[in-house]
């Protein structure tokens, strides 16, 4: 399959690992690129991704369309406030595991912050360097912040037309760059993982894979929060409890 030859040039020139991603969203998301740039085969693409930085880290962009914003699905973060109750009386570890540009971990650092929660460290990763790096600076457009609540307006200040995450809330949650499929996963194990939006990326392999290496980061009693439209069949498998939509507890 032409498809292979592209999969196979990134690993060996790129270190770059798609065999683990879902083929028809891998084959959707690169016939639009070729067709932006006027490639006419995956040969010619996969020649050019190896030469070329800057094409290589639009279709990284293009491949994982950062698409996110603060507060995304408002009642999910209601939810999770009520099942964090527990967690009150202790100093929380968390992890947003592929956390785009920010808008995640920050969110979840605010919630904590405004409901009393202590955080002792707010891991974020991401496999897209150009995308931590806006993270880091944490500058966002107005279309990133509008569903953020009143009350929560104070953790930002006005920069121009766009909006920056206070110092205090960046302090609370460090950036690195991962790979959810190649990389080890934090030694620490986690009180609460947020794993959002992602997973539709990948092929049922890799749900499998990661689901029970979640599972595996996290304490007994943990948390697992994922997307709206992301589902864990047969949770038992990997000691993990369907609490409400969304959400799971490590057992």
């Amino acid at each position: 399959m032409e498809l292979d030859i592209l999969i196979d040039y990134l690993i060996r020139y790129r270190e770059f690992d798609l065999s683990g991603y879902s083929k028809s969203t891998l084959t959707r998301r690169t016939a639009y690129f070729m067709g932006i740039y006027g490639i006419t085969s995956v040969q010619e693409l996969a020649d050019k991704l190896v030469r070329d930085n800057t094409l290589f880290q639009d279709f990284l962009d293009k491949l994982t369309i950062n698409v996110t914003e603060f507060f995304r699905d408002p009642c999910a973060w209601t939810e999770l406030v009520k099942l964090l109750a527990p967690f009150r009386s202790k100093s929380l570890s968390a992890w947003s595991a592929g956390c785009s540009v920010g808008c995640e971990p920050y969110t979840l650092a605010m919630v904590l912050k405004e409901n009393g929660f202590s955080a002792r460290r707010i891991l974020a990763t991401d496999i897209d360097k150009v995308a931590l790096q806006r993270a880091r600076e944490g500058i966002y457009e107005l279309k990133e912040v509008k569903r953020v609540p009143p009350p929560y307006m104070k953790y930002f200040s006005k920069v121009g037309d766009r909006y920056a995450v206070v110092e205090s809330i960046k302090k609370m949650v460090t950036f690195r760059h991962q790979n959810l499929l190649k990389d080890d996963f934090p030694q620490e194990e986690m009180d609460l993982i947020l794993f959002r939006n992602v997973v539709i990326y990948f092929n049922q392999e890799s749900h499998e894979l990661l689901w029970g290496k979640f599972s595996k980061a996290l304490k007994p009693g943990g948390l697992l929060f994922v997307g709206g439209s992301e589902v864990i069949f047969d949770p038992k498998k990997y000691d993990l409890k369907l609490l409400s939509h969304g959400f799971y507890r490590r057992v």
